[in-house]
């Protein structure tokens, strides 16, 4: 369990720092390593047999570590991998692994996670995985929406973050997207509230000032109060720009 985290960790640090490598100075195990605690080889034929490996865990592992290595002579049997997998969090990495190394299905199968209502840190993470090729997808837009409004704490707070990385909108998803934070914005968990106020000082819309200053009026918890006045300062300081 400890390692399967650990991968989660270097996966998530993968998407946050965009294209640039991780290297050992990151303080993060890298791929490599998580596969040598699971006594896995590195060398390539050792990589493709641990698609097939019973773990869940070392299958996308080897998949990423292959991506890594721009392995592109492995592209069909990661395919086979993802169209083997039944477990949707290892499918989504394997489908991520697909995507680094340009391949359709990788985008596909990332951008119909987003319709998957059956696990919202799925669904978030997939569209988070395209936001890092800069592939707005209106699919995951959507899904991400949904998250906003009915998700688990967690899922919300994960979904204002992503909201204002989601460019070129039209007018209506513009204005979803604003109207959806404004209501994270008064949640009942602080965390959430927190999240909100952040993304809307990310998103620069004008409005944002009298929804945040009415927010800090209408706040008890005075953690939130005093984020929500760093994230006002925030959006103002970006429309002076």
């Amino acid at each position: 369990m400890f390692l399967y985290q650990s991968f989660v960790t270097l996966i998530l640090a993968v998407t946050l720092v965009g294209s640039q490598p991780i290297s050992q100075n990151d303080g993060l195990p890298t791929f490599g390593e998580l596969l040598k605690r699971h006594n896995i080889q590195l060398t390539q034929p050792a990589l493709v047999d641990a698609l097939r490996n019973t773990d869940p865990e070392v299958r996308d592992l080897a998949a990423n570590k292959l991506a890594e290595d721009k392995a592109v002579e492995t592209i069909p049997a990661i395919k086979d991998a993802l169209a083997s997998e039944k477990v949707p969090w290892t499918r989504m990495n394997i489908a991520f692994a697909l995507a680094q190394m340009g391949e359709s299905i990788g985008f596909e199968t990332l951008e119909g996670n987003c319709k998957n209502k059956d696990s919202g840190n799925v669904r978030a993470r997939s569209a988070e995985y395209l936001l890092r090729f800069n592939r707005d997808s209106t699919t995951c837009l959507s899904g991400v929406l949904d998250l906003l409004k009915g998700g688990s704490n967690g899922d919300r707070m994960l979904a204002a973050e992503l909201l204002p990385r989601y460019h070129n909108l039209s007018t209506e998803d513009s204005e979803k997207v604003f109207t959806g934070l404004v209501e994270a914005l008064h949640a009942p968990n602080p965390a959430v509230r927190m999240a909100a106020g952040r993304a809307l000082a990310d998103l620069g819309d004008t409005r944002g000032i009298a929804e945040l200053g009415r927010a800090i009026e209408d706040e008890q918890d005075e953690l939130v109060r005093l984020r929500l006045e760093q994230d006002l300062g925030i959006l103002r300081n970006k429309i002076r720009q």
